[in-house]
């Protein structure tokens, strides 16, 4: 079942067990034997029809409705959703919001060692890439088959590789933090040289892992 319907699930059958309890109550209501045997009836009917229309509901599918201008919360909510349904990728939307928190984690990081935007351009490259590779796993969370088996395992490879290519992000991210956090100073040149050094490392990696991606689909 859905997680996110067990809210509407548990508020209507409380809200109706309220009413019950109200309108059966002898110390509370007025209400005849035959009375409290048609509110019986009706609550029973009431029941079943709620909890039928509830289960059948249809939800949609979370997204991230601006991708040019996304944000950490954009994401965060999207693969919230995710988790809530009734996906085989349950793992892997685990692993892509672990993977959000730590990019956010190093960029307060790396924002600590300058108190200016020295390093923005370096934030701004990283965020870059593991947004587009989180939008795509969020398109495929939305066109995979439930009931393909290839589909499902076609698209869970793809998934895969687009982690595992953020993990390099994520590590190259590190190893760069690490190596600012021991210029000492925060110099025009040595920020320049790192900065290219991390482009580079970045679209090298990026390259790479639209390599393996590509070979997935045509494998």
């Amino acid at each position: 079942m859905n997680t996110q319907k067990l809210p509407l699930l548990i508020g209507f059958n409380l809200l109706l067990a309220v009413a019950d309890v109200v309108l059966l109550s002898k110390g509370i209501s007025s209400l005849s034997d035959t009375g409290r045997l048609i509110v019986i009836v009706v609550s029973i009917l009431i029941f079943l029809a709620g909890n039928y229309f509830i289960l059948s509901m249809a939800y949609k599918k979370p997204v991230v409705k601006d991708k040019a201008n996304a944000d950490y919360d954009d994401f965060e909510d999207a693969f919230k959703g995710w988790r809530g349904m009734n996906t085989p990728y349950g793992k892997q939307i685990d692993q892509a919001m672990r993977q959000l928190e730590q990019f956010r984690t190093r960029k307060e990081k790396l924002k600590a060692l300058s108190e200016d935007s020295t390093f923005d351009a370096a934030i701004d490259e990283v965020q870059s890439n593991m947004f587009s590779n989180f939008n795509r796993i969020i398109n495929r969370l939305l066109i995979f088959d439930k009931n393909d088996n290839n589909d499902i395992n076609r698209n869970g490879n793809y998934i895969k590789n687009i982690l595992m290519t953020n993990e390099q992000y994520l590590e190259v991210f590190r190893r760069f933090i690490d190596e600012i956090s021991m210029i000492g100073d925060s110099s025009e040149n040595s920020a320049t040289l790192s900065l290219q050094t991390i482009t580079e490392s970045l679209r090298e990696i990026r390259t790479n892992g639209e390599t393996d991606v590509f070979d997935d689909i045509n494998g």
